[in-house]
């Protein structure tokens, strides 16, 4: 016969014996402790809410700890009593500020907080933990979060850790390995900039005629010479930036940067090789009195890189426009568009991977390490902004660097 929903048979309340049902040592314990001694009671004088919790804490496979009342009884399960070291088990049952009161006033604020309804999430605790007889300090994630009774009532804090000392120390290794190739590289760096400068130094020399007169084919030898030790400093110096970038360690000094005089320069310094190229570079609208709030070394680096790229992707005859417009006076849009081979939808996000060039066919044939776009991005996204693409092949490409607005002397006018 089935029994309706309105005369089903009440729930028998939860005994000591349910609520601290398992094997293992803490349902033990809490069997025989004598709880009437302690200001949450008797278990079979518990709330429907601190039964559960208690129920939950136990059966839990990972470190908890419940923390209930205004005393913050302590009521933990097997996984946690490593974390107790050789406190346990006289802190079991017992009011955590008096019996943790050297650390107690660290954990209060997180205590409060979860206390006041909010869940809050620590990274990399370190806590000293007890195994086999050995105490060692352990890397822990800990979680506060509000228990509440069958009300609703937020009547305690149960707290649960999660170990990360292994991946804690596996990103502490990779952090200095890193740090180790960063400074490996800025030793490399040094070491083959001395003797590139002395080959672009003695080239120069020898154009300049001081030891002889040089022929019209000595004179092309010369520059090719230079043209390869500009080369090979560009790549040390996009393998040391990234390097540096990787490991954190570069340096970004954020302040207003004027737009104009910064945009200006920069098409003073490509313009020789635009018109080699018979290639139109031109300004769009005028960014006078607009500001960026970024550093403006790097931002020219960035600038400069993908002016560079469009000079070398677009065929003679084509066209480079570099614009400027700020949008509701909360960012400021950089972007440089060409008339140039364009990049393929499935290679957009490609192209700002380190060491990678879309089409090595084509690509090849240009100077590069593939590094100057994933720089650039990471440079960018380091000041608070971002670069980004839209291209389509045959139509050219259009990159734009996306910046906070700085303090403007006055309003540009588009």
């Amino acid at each position: 016969m089935t029994i309706a929903p309105d005369h089903a048979p009440p729930r028998e309340p939860a005994t000591a014996a349910s609520i601290f049902a398992g094997a293992g040592p803490m349902a033990a314990l809490c069997s025989s402790y004598a709880w009437a001694s302690t200001s949450i009671g008797c278990p079979d004088e518990w709330s429907a809410g601190l039964r559960a919790a208690a129920a939950l804490v136990l059966a839990a496979p990972t470190p908890m700890v419940l923390l209930w009342g205004e005393d913050a009884t302590q009521i933990y399960n097997d996984a946690y009593r490593e974390l107790m070291g050789a406190k346990h088990p006289t802190v079991f049952g017992t009011p955590v500020r008096s019996s943790w009161p050297e650390g107690w006033h660290l954990d209060w604020e997180l205590y409060t907080r979860a206390w006041g309804g909010e869940s809050v999430m620590v990274d990399d605790a370190i806590v000293t933990v007890g195994r086999a007889g050995e105490s060692s300090d352990a890397s822990f994630t800990l979680g506060y979060s509000p228990a509440r009774d069958e009300y609703g009532v937020i009547q305690g804090v149960l707290v649960a850790a999660f170990e990360t000392t292994t991946l804690a120390a596996a990103q502490r290794e990779a952090r200095a390995a890193v740090r180790a190739k960063a400074d490996f590289l800025a030793v490399m760096s040094h070491e083959l900039r001395t003797p590139l400068n002395a080959i672009g130094g003695y080239a120069e020399l020898l154009q300049l005629g001081v030891r002889g007169t040089v022929t019209p084919e000595q004179r092309a030898d010369l520059e090719r010479i230079q043209a390869g030790q500009k080369q090979l400093l560009g790549v040390i110096d996009d393998v040391l930036a990234y390097t540096k970038l990787e490991a954190g360690i570069l340096h970004f000094a954020v302040e207003d940067v004027p737009l104009d005089e910064l945009l200006t320069g920069c098409c003073a310094l490509v313009g020789h090789e635009a018109r080699k190229k018979k290639i139109d570079l031109r300004r769009s609208g005028s960014v006078g009195g607009l500001a960026a709030r970024a550093d403006g070394e790097k931002v020219q680096q960035v600038v400069l890189n993908l002016l560079t790229n469009a000079i070398k992707f677009t065929n003679p005859g084509g066209i480079i426009t570099i614009s400027c417009q700020e949008e509701r006076g909360e960012r400021i849009d950089i972007t440089i568009s060409d008339t140039g081979r364009g990049i393929a939808l499935s290679d957009l996000e490609c192209v700002f991977q380190p060491f990678v060039q879309v089409d090595a066919k084509l690509t090849r044939a240009q100077d590069g390490t593939g590094l100057g776009l994933a720089i650039s991005r990471q440079m960018a996204q380091r000041m608070g902004g971002d670069l980004t693409v839209v291209s389509e092949i045959g139509a050219g490409s259009r990159f734009t660097l996306t910046l906070a607005c700085g303090r403007c002397t006055q309003r540009a006018v588009g």
